[in-house]
C-alpha cells in the first residue's frame, strides 16, 4: 500500500480510530521508544525490594535527561540518602533487543538531579552523562523527545490523548540470593498505551487534594472502543510518563505532541491529573 492510499484511508477512519485497542498497540510500539524505565534494587533491614520508575528520554539545549514526576526524583533522593538502605541496583531499561543487554547499568548513583515540586510543579528530571549517555545513545531503538515534540501547542487539535508508561501490576521481578551475600535480580516490564479524553476542570473538592489545582491538565481513560479490558486496573507506576496528543492534519498525516507529564490519578472515577508542560517550560533552568 502506498502512501496515497493510506490518505485516502485516513479520510475514512471512524471517529473512535484513536481509541481501538488496535490503534493503541501499533501507537504503543512507537511511543514506548521514547519510555526509559529505571530499575531500582534496595535492600532494608535485609531484605530486597524492587521498584520501576517510569520516565523518558528529553533533550534540551544539547542536555541529555532523564524526565519524570517531580515526586519521583523526590522518592529516589530519599531513597539515596537513607543510611539504613543500601541501593543493590540501577539499571536504565532501554528496551535493547540485544540478548543480555536489555538494560545498561547506572554507573553512578550520584547523577545530578532536579525536581520542581518546592514550585508546585510535579517535574523532575535526572542528568544522563558519561558511559551512561554513550551506552543509550547506542541503542537505535530510542527516541529521544526534544522541543519539537511541544511546539506550538496553541496550534494543535487533538482528537485524543495516551498516557505512557509502565504499570506496577504489569512489572514482574525475581531475585536469586548468592554466595558472598551476592543478589541476581531481573524484570520484565509490560508498557501500556491507554486513551485519555481531555475533562473540564470541575473545580476544587471539598475533601480530595486530587482536584486542587486548577492549572492542571484533567482526563479520563477511556475502555478500548471495540474491545473490552486488556487495561491495567491500577496504574501506579505510570507516574513521570508523557501524555501525548494525536491528531490528523490537513495534509492527511499523523501528528503527535507532548503535554504534559502523568502525576497522579483517581481510582473511582478513573481520572488522572497531568502537569502540563506549559507550566514546566517557562522553569527551564533545570534543563540547562
Amino acid at each position: 500500500m502506498n502512501d496515497a492510499s493510506i490518505k485516502v484511508l485516513m479520510d475514512y477512519l471512524p471517529t473512535d480510530w484513536w481509541r481501538r485497542k488496535s490503534t493503541c498497540q501499533i501507537l504503543l510500539n512507537w511511543f514506548k521508544r521514547y519510555l526509559l524505565g529505571l530499575f531500582l534494587s534496595v535492600e532494608i533491614e535485609g531484605k530486597v525490594q524492587h521498584g520501576l520508575y517510569t520516565g523518558f528520554l528529553l533533550l534540551y539545549k544539547e542536555n541529555l535527561m532523564w524526565a519524570t514526576a517531580g515526586h519521583i526524583i523526590d522518592e529516589i533522593r530519599e531513597i539515596k540518602s537513607n543510611p539504613n538502605v543500601r541501593i543493590v541496583r540501577m539499571r536504565w531499561l532501554d528496551d535493547s533487543k540485544i540478548s543480555g543487554a536489555e538494560s545498561v547499568p547506572v554507573h553512578s548513583s550520584n547523577f545530578r538531579t532536579y525536581s520542581a515540586t518546592e514550585f508546585g510543579i510535579d517535574f523532575g528530571v535526572a542528568d544522563i552523562t558519561g558511559l551512561d549517555r554513550e551506552n543509550i545513545l547506542k541503542n537505535n531503538r530510542i527516541e529521544i523527545m526534544t522541543e519539537q515534540g511541544w511546539k506550538n501547542l496553541h496550534l494543535a487539535n487533538p482528537e485524543g490523548y495516551y498516557i505512557i508508561g509502565y504499570p506496577k501490576e504489569w512489572v514482574e521481578t525475581n531475585e536469586v540470593r548468592l554466595p558472598n551475600n551476592r543478589i541476581l535480580g531481573s524484570v520484565l516490564a509490560n508498557a501500556a498505551c491507554i486513551p485519555v479524553e481531555q475533562i473540564e476542570y470541575p473545580g476544587k473538592h471539598p475533601t480530595k487534594e486530587f482536584w486542587n489545582d486548577p492549572r492542571a491538565f484533567y482526563g479520563r481513560m477511556l475502555p478500548y472502543s471495540d474491545e473490552p479490558g486488556h487495561q491495567p486496573e491500577n496504574i501506579k507506576g505510570m507516574s513521570g510518563g508523557p501524555l501525548i496528543s494525536i491528531e490528523r492534519t490537513p495534509n492527511r498525516e499523523f501528528r503527535y505532541r507532548l503535554f504534559g507529564i502523568q502525576r497522579s490519578w483517581d481510582e473511582n472515577t478513573r481520572s488522572i491529573r497531568v502537569e502540563p508542560i506549559e507550566n514546566i517550560i517557562p522553569r527551564d533552568e533545570y534543563l540547562m
